[in-house]
């Protein structure tokens, strides 16, 4: 026999030998009123309760089109920015150009 298998067995062995649990397994006084009242109190929440988690799911869902349209549009949006960045340079010095001219 497999020297594992009969580690299995004499573990098997010693756990029918062991004594059994005397503890009280029963509930604590008032756990199941408790359980119940928990269970009516959130079975029909109020209006501002479903609005929040609605609003909550809304704005996940937002950011996640926001993320997925960033990504996709992220070298547009970069080629876009450097073209303002040279019209801003070009352009930030009005006065400067104005006397160059004259």
């Amino acid at each position: 026999m497999n020297p594992r298998t009969s580690l299995w067995f004499r573990l098997v062995q010693a756990a029918r030998l062991a004594p059994a649990d005397a503890r009280d397994e029963a509930a604590p006084h008032g756990f199941s009123t408790r359980v119940a009242a928990l269970a009516f109190a959130t079975a029909n929440p109020s209006l501002s309760a479903m609005l929040a988690r609605l609003s909550w799911r809304a704005l996940t869902v937002a950011a996640l089109v926001m993320v997925v349209s960033v990504a996709a549009n992220f070298k547009p949006l970069v080629a876009t920015f450097s073209q303002d960045r040279d019209t801003t340079a070009a352009l930030s010095d009005p006065v400067g150009d104005w006397l160059n001219l004259s």
